[in-house]
């Protein structure tokens, strides 16, 4: 093949011989070189760079350098703005950067070229997920459709699935995608909540122990091993897994559940505890606070035994200073009740602290002593 650079290298070689040679005349020659060949030279180096440009995008991407990635990709993509691939990095680069709208637009120019583009189907989903916190459960299935085996899309499906107790339908998703990867811990998770379901406890056991020799100690893992150990009626093994959760959005549900193992053991005081710390769970740590604010209210109304009712709801919830301090108020200025208002005050002394409020302290003593003659 003809290649015009080996040409020129020839040419220049020549040309420096001369120099030696004829000085004069070589000077003649050099001027004339650089008029006829400097257009190509520069040809050559707008060339090179702009074969290199894809080269250099995908090492910026590679690396983590994402604006100049960005930049390299749209002129290459001005220059051809049907290209599926450049859609597909730009729209991976929009996402990685916090501009989930723009990503969206490029995955969606995607499936206006392509309708059947897998990645385009499961990041449309997955962007969906991250804006409205539950992905798109049609773009899950159609990318599922595509590609059968993609773990992540198989977990977001089953974890969709597993919300309306479709658990045989998970199964089915489940089934091809552990095919092609019997190790995939993520699809291992999925297939415990599916055995729990199908009481196929003993199988459950075994994977969750198979997860946990891997280094799998995640809640679902736990506490699927844990409810599958209690129901063979294997407490000590239940109680062990239960105990092991450290990370848990339902407190309330994982302490019933100790409480459940403790008392499958005939260990009742245990149960107590865990009982009691499941109904403090159940209960939001704002409420007595919001009792508060409703007895206030209640009492800017002039509802004053409205008022009484609420602060005195909000005591059920938390042995709160200042519920007592307002029902003690409330009883001496507006219900004209000295003997409840001395003694809610005398409560109120209880929450004190004598190092940090001694002047609080004194001024409620010598109010209860009013109150009192």
């Amino acid at each position: 093949m003809f290649d015009l650079r080996f040409v020129i290298w020839i040419i220049s070689l020549i040309l420096v011989i001369q120099l030696f040679i004829q000085p004069c005349y070589f000077m003649k020659k050099l001027l004339l070189f650089f008029l006829l060949f400097s257009p190509f030279q520069f040809g050559f180096a707008q060339n090179a760079t702009q074969d290199d440009l894809p080269k250099l995008a995908y090492e910026n991407l590679r690396t983590g350098k994402l604006i100049e990635a960005e930049q390299q990709y749209a002129k290459l993509y001005a220059a051809d703005s049907g290209n599926v691939d450049l859609m597909l990095q730009l729209a991976e680069i929009s996402s990685r950067r916090g501009n989930q709208r723009q990503a969206r637009n490029y995955y969606l120019s995607v499936l206006n070229k392509d309708s059947s583009n897998f990645i385009a189907h499961k990041q449309l989903a997955l962007l969906a997920k991250s804006r409205a916190g539950i992905p798109n459960m049609e773009l899950l299935k159609k990318a599922n459709q595509l590609n059968p085996g993609d773990a992540d899309v198989v977990v977001e499906l089953c974890q969709l699935y597993f919300k309306s107790n479709a658990f045989a339908t998970a199964e089915k998703l489940l089934e091809p995608a552990l095919k092609a990867d019997t190790a995939n811990l993520r699809l291992l998770e999925m297939k415990m909540p599916i055995g729990v379901a199908a009481k196929r406890y003993k199988e459950v056991i075994a994977t969750g122990n198979q997860l946990l020799a891997a280094g799998d100690s995640a809640t679902v893992v736990l506490n699927n091993l844990g409810k599958s150990y209690f129901m063979i009626l294997d407490y000590k093994n239940a109680l062990k897994n239960f105990l092991d959760i450290r990370d848990t959005l339902d407190k309330e549900i994982l302490f019933q559940q100790i409480a459940a193992t403790y008392r499958g053991l005939k260990d009742y005081k245990n149960a107590i505890g865990a009982l009691q710390a499941a109904i403090k769970a159940s209960v939001s740590t704002r409420t007595a606070t919001y009792y508060g604010q409703l007895g206030d209210s209640y009492e800017m109304s002039g509802k004053n035994e409205e008022a009484n009712a609420a602060y005195k709801k909000g005591l059920q919830f938390e042995n709160n200073g200042t519920l007592y301090y307002n029902i003690a108020l409330l009883y001496e200025t507006k219900l004209n009740d000295k003997k409840n208002a001395a003694s809610y005050y005398e409560q109120y002394l209880g929450t004190l602290n004598e190092k940090t409020q001694g002047r609080q302290i004194i001024f409620i003593k010598r109010k209860i002593e009013e109150l009192k003659k």
